[in-house]
C-alpha cells in the first residue's frame, strides 16, 4: 500500500458567500414591519393610545433590520472577490501548482470579510502547504479557523498524518465516519493510518467498516496487501465481504432493470 501523508488531494467543494437569500427575504420583511409600525402610530393618533408603544417598538425593529440588511449586503459585496480565490486555489492544487494555490488562498484569507469565506481560504491554504510538503504550515493555517469545529476533518487528518501523528488523524477520520461524512480519500487515509500504529489486521477492519466509501477496487487492494503481509484470515474476511457486496449490487440492478 502507498504510504499516506506525502501528497493529498483536496476535497472538491463549491463555496458561495452567504447572505443572498437572506437579503431577498429580509427586505420585504423589514418593509412590512415598518408599515405595521406606521399603522400603529396612525391608530394612536386617532385615539388608540395603547398602540403607540408597540408602534414605536416595531419601527425600531424595522430600523435595526434595515441596518442589518445593509451591513449584510456590504459584506456580501466585499466578499464577492474573495470567494473566487479559494476555488482558484483548489484548481491550482488539482493542476499540481502548490505555489500558485498558496498565493490564491493567502489572498483570500486576508481579504475575506465573513468567517465562512475566511475558513474556506484557510483550509485551501492548508491543502496548498501540505501539497508543497510543509505540514507545520498547514497545521498553522488550520489553527486559525474560527470556530475551531468548522475544520475540514479530512484536511485535518491529512495534516496530522503528514506530521507523523497517525493517531490524531485516525481520531478525526473516525469522527467523520461516525457522522457519515467520510469521503473515499478519507477512507483510504484511514486504512493507511491504521496500518502504521496498529498493523494490517486493524487496517482490514477499517476497510470492512468503510468499504462502501472505499469502493470495491480499493478494498481489493487492501485484500492484496493483507495477503502480502500474511494476514490470510483478515484478507479472506474482507474478500468475502466484497463478494457479498458485489452480489447484492448485481441483484439490485437486475431487479431495477426487470
Amino acid at each position: 500500500m502507498r504510504p499516506a501523508g506525502r501528497r493529498h488531494r483536496p476535497l472538491a467543494s463549491k463555496h458561495r458567500a452567504p447572505g443572498g437569500a437572506a437579503m431577498l427575504l429580509g427586505t420585504p420583511v423589514a418593509l412590512g414591519t415598518a408599515i405595521l409600525g406606521l399603522a400603529g402610530l396612525g391608530a394612536a393618533g386617532l385615539g388608540a393610545v395603547a398602540l403607540r408603544i408597540p408602534g414605536l417598538a416595531l419601527l425600531d425593529v424595522a430600523g435595526v433590520m434595515a441596518a442589518t440588511l445593509r451591513w449584510t449586503k456590504e459584506r456580501h459585496d466585499l466578499d464577492r472577490e474573495a470567494v473566487a480565490d479559494p476555488a482558484t486555489a483548489h484548481e491550482r492544487l488539482r493542476e499540481g501548482d502548490g505555489a500558485a494555490a498558496a498565493v490564491a488562498a493567502s489572498k483570500a484569507a486576508k481579504s475575506a470579510r465573513t468567517p465562512r469565506t475566511r475558513n474556506a481560504a484557510l483550509t485551501a491554504l492548508a491543502w496548498a502547504a501540505l501539497g508543497q510538503g510543509y505540514p507545520e504550515r498547514a497545521k498553522a493555517a488550520l489553527d486559525h479557523l474560527a470556530p475551531s469545529h468548522a475544520v475540514d476533518l479530512c484536511c485535518l487528518a491529512a495534516v496530522e498524518s503528514a506530521r507523523g501523528k497517525p493517531e490524531r488523524a485516525i481520531e478525526a477520520l473516525e469522527v467523520a465516519r461516525t457522522a457519515g461524512s467520510l469521503t473515499r480519500d478519507g477512507a483510504k487515509l484511514l486504512v493507511d493510518c491504521y496500518v502504521r500504529p496498529c498493523g494490517i489486521d486493524r487496517a482490514v477492519i477499517a476497510a470492512l467498516q468503510t468499504r462502501k466509501a472505499l469502493g470495491a477496487e480499493n478494498c481489493k487492494k487492501v485484500v492484496q496487501a493483507a495477503y502480502d503481509a500474511r494476514a490470510h484470515a483478515a484478507a479472506a474476511i474482507l474478500a468475502s465481504a466484497i463478494a457479498i457486496d458485489v452480489s447484492v449490487l448485481a441483484s439490485s440492478r437486475v431487479r431495477t432493470l426487470g
